[in-house]
C-alpha cells in the first residue's frame, strides 16, 4: 500500500499543490516529486566491437573464438536486441595519422582469404555465426606489433565505419589478444628495445598512451562517464603469470596483459584467459555482462532499497544477483542478471519508496 500512497502523492506534487498556512518558519514533509515510482521501455540497442589480435601466433585463439561464438552472441540474438557487430584487427591503428594512411587497416574485416562484403552485422544479417566466422577469421599474418587500444580508436574514428556507433545505444569492446597494449603514436612500427631475440615490453616509456587517456576517450565517444557509462572493455589474454608459464613455450613474445585487465576493470568488463581449453565460458560472462550493464535501469532519486519492487512485462522480479536483479548504488540503477534480464522492448516497472523526504517553507499567512 505505501507505493500506491507514494505515486498518489507524487501525482499530487506533480499539479499544483495546496497546503495551510502556519507561523513564519514551520515545514511540512512529503515523499519528492517523481521518485516513487518509474516505468520505461528497456535499451535494446547494443554496439560491440571485436579486437582481434591477427599477429603471427593467434590462428589457434581465433579459432577458439570462432568454435565458440555461439555462446556470445545466443542472448543477444533470442532475446531480441538490435544489434551492431564489427571486427577490427590489433594493426588497425596503422591507418593513422603517423603511418602510411592506408584505409584499409581501420576499416572493419569482412574476412582475409575469403570476404563477405558485410563490415557490420546486424540482427538481420544472413548466416549471421558464419558471417562473423569469416571476419574475425583474420590470420597470424598482421604485424606483431600489436596496440589494441590506438587499432579501436583507429577503427571508431574512421569515416568508412560511421553509423556503428549509436548516440542511444551501449558500445561493448572485447579484445582477444596474448599480447598486451603498448600504443604510442611517436615511435615507428616495430622500433622494440629487443633484449634476448623477443621485444622489451617497456611500460615505463614516457609516450606510452595511458590507460585512462583511453577510458576519457571512450567517455567521449559515448557522452558519458563514471557509474553510469554506457560503454564496457572486457579482453580474453594472457591473465596470469600461471598462464603466461603454460602459453609462452608457444608464443615466446606472448606477455600477460596488465592493461587490458586494468581497462577491463575500471569500465566493468570481464577478464578472460587465453590459456582456457575453451573460450565458451568466457564469452558467456561477457555476453551477461554486456548486458547487465546495457540494460541498466536509472532511477531518478536514491530508493530505499528495501522497498523497491521490479517488474517486468508484469511479472515481478526477484531481488536477486545471479537470476534476479541488484541494485547498484554507484550509478542509482536497478541491474538484471541471468534469466531475469529482459527482452527488447521489456516494459520495466519500479516502485520505491525515496530514501529521503521533501522538506519545505510552511507560508507564513
Amino acid at each position: 500500500m505505501k507505493h500506491i500512497i507514494a505515486r498518489l502523492i507524487t501525482l499530487t506534487t506533480m499539479g499544483s499543490l495546496i497546503v495551510g498556512c502556519g507561523s513564519s518558519g514551520s515545514s511540512y514533509s512529503m515523499l519528492s516529486t517523481g521518485q516513487s515510482f518509474k516505468q520505461a521501455k528497456v535499451n535494446s540497442k547494443i554496439d560491440m566491437l571485436w579486437m582481434v589480435d591477427n599477429s603471427g601466433s593467434m590462428s589457434p585463439l581465433q579459432t577458439n573464438l570462432t568454435n565458440n561464438f555461439n555462446a556470445f552472441i545466443s542472448q543477444f540474438v533470442t532475446k531480441g536486441y538490435d544489434f551492431h557487430l564489427a571486427v577490427t584487427s590489433s594493426e588497425a591503428y596503422l591507418s593513422g595519422a603517423f603511418w602510411d594512411n592506408n584505409p584499409a587497416y581501420s576499416k572493419f574485416s569482412d574476412g582475409v582469404s575469403t570476404h563477405t562484403g558485410v563490415f557490420d552485422i546486424i540482427p538481420g544479417t544472413s548466416n549471421l555465426i558464419n558471417t562473423f566466422v569469416t571476419n574475425a577469421t583474420l590470420g597470424a599474418s598482421g604485424s606483431g606489433d600489436e596496440r589494441a587500444f590506438s587499432s579501436i580508436r583507429s577503427a571508431l574514428n574512421d569515416s568508412q565505419n560511421a553509423g556503428f556507433v549509436r548516440s542511444d545505444s551501449f558500445l561493448a569492446m572485447i579484445i582477444l589478444s596474448d599480447e598486451d597494449d603498448f600504443s604510442d603514436p611517436t615511435r615507428p612500427e616495430y622500433s622494440w628495445t629487443m633484449r634476448g631475440g623477443v621485444p622489451d615490453h617497456d611500460y615505463n616509456n614516457p609516450n606510452l598512451e595511458t590507460v585512462d587517456s583511453f577510458v576519457s576517450y571512450f567517455d567521449g565517444v559515448t557522452g558519458t562517464t563514471g557509474a553510469t557509462r554506457r560503454y564496457s572493455v572486457s579482453a580474453i589474454t594472457v591473465d596470469t603469470p600461471t598462464c603466461l608459464s603454460t602459453y609462452q613455450p608457444n608464443s615466446p613474445t606472448a606477455i600477460v596483459g596488465q592493461r587490458y585487465m586494468t581497462i577491463a576493470n575500471e569500465t566493468g568488463g570481464v577478464i578472460g584467459s587465453v590459456c582456457d581449453s575453451s573460450y565458451a565460458p568466457a564469452l558467456t560472462a561477457i555476453q551477461s555482462r554486456i548486458l547487465e550493464l546495457g540494460t541498466q535501469f536509472y532511477l531518478n532519486a536514491p530508493p530505499v532499497v528495501s522497498s523497491i519492487v521490479v517488474t517486468v512485462n508484469d511479472v515481478v522480479v526477484p531481488q536477486d544477483p545471479n537470476n534476479g536483479w541488484s541494485y547498484n548504488s554507484d550509478a542509482n540503477s536497478i541491474m538484471f542478471h541471468g534469466t531475469a534480464i529482459p527482452p527488447a522492448d521489456a516494459n520495466i516497472n519500479v516502485a520505491f519508496d525515496p530514501a529521503k523526504l521533501y522538506t519545505a517553507e510552511r507560508p507564513a499567512c
